[in-house]
C-alpha cells in the first residue's frame, strides 16, 4: 500500500488558512471562541502551529475584528448611498444597523467590547472601527441637516447616540431573536424625534 505523499503548504497559505478560520469561527459562534485550539481544529493542524504562523493570539482576534467590521461598514456605506434622499438615508442606516440578518457581526462586535478588557490590541482596532462608524453617522446626519431635510446641528453628539443606542439594541437582538421589526420601528421614532423628522415622513414609509 503506497503511503500518501504530504503537501508541504507555504507560510502565506497557512496563514490565510488559519485567518481564514478564525473568520469563520468569530461568525458562527463570536469573538470569544477564536482559540488557539478552535482554530487548529478547523484548519487541520496541531495547536501549536497557529503561533507559528502568526504572532500572538491576541493579534489574530484583533485583525479578524477588524475585517469583519470594516466589511459590515462598506456594506452600509453602500446601502445608505443607494437610498434616495436625506430622510430615506437615516432610515436606511437605522435599518442596517438593527437587521436581524446582522446578528453574527453583532455578536462579533459583543465579544469585542467584552474581551478588550483583557486585550490591548483589540481594545486599540475596537475604538478605532467604533469612532469609524460615529464618523459615518456624523457624516450622513450632517448633510442632511445641511440640506434642512433633518435637525441635527451636533451631528458628531448625536452620532455616538445613535451608534451607542442601536449596539445596545443589536446586541439584544443577538440572543432575544424575533423582536427586530418591533426594535426598529422604536429606535425610527425615537431617532425622527431627534432629528424633527415630521411623522408623516415615517408614514409614507410604513413607521
Amino acid at each position: 500500500m503506497t503511503e500518501r505523499k504530504r503537501i508541504r503548504k507555504s507560510p502565506a497559505v497557512r496563514r490565510d488558512e488559519i485567518r481564514g478560520a478564525a473568520r469563520a469561527i468569530a461568525l458562527e459562534q463570536g469573538l470569544s471562541a477564536v482559540t488557539q485550539r478552535a482554530v487548529a481544529e478547523r484548519v487541520g493542524i496541531v495547536p501549536g502551529l497557529v503561533t507559528h504562523y502568526v504572532d500572538r493570539m491576541e493579534l489574530l482576534v484583533a485583525e479578524i475584528f477588524r475585517e469583519i467590521a470594516r466589511e459590515e461598514l462598506e456594506q452600509v456605506r453602500g446601502e445608505v448611498a443607494g437610498a434616495g434622499g436625506d430622510v430615506d438615508r437615516v432610515l436606511v442606516l437605522l435599518r442596517e444597523l438593527i437587521g436581524d440578518y446582522r446578528r453574527d457581526v453583532a455578536l462579533v462586535w459583543v465579544d469585542g467590547w467584552s474581551l478588550s478588557r483583557r486585550n490591548d490590541d483589540l481594545a486599540a482596532v475596537l475604538t478605532e472601527e467604533a469612532r469609524a462608524w460615529e464618523e459615518f453617522v456624523a457624516a450622513v446626519l450632517a448633510d442632511g441637516h445641511r440640506a434642512e431635510a433633518l435637525h441635527a446641528p451636533d451631528a458628531l453628539a448625536l452620532a455616538r447616540f445613535v451608534v451607542g443606542a442601536t449596539d445596545g439594541l443589536s446586541a439584544q437582538a443577538a440572543v432575544w431573536a424575533g423582536y427586530e421589526a418591533e426594535t426598529l420601528g422604536t429606535v425610527v421614532r425615537t431617532v425622527a424625534g431627534l432629528l424633527r423628522i415630521p411623522r408623516e415622513e415615517l408614514t409614507l414609509r410604513g413607521y
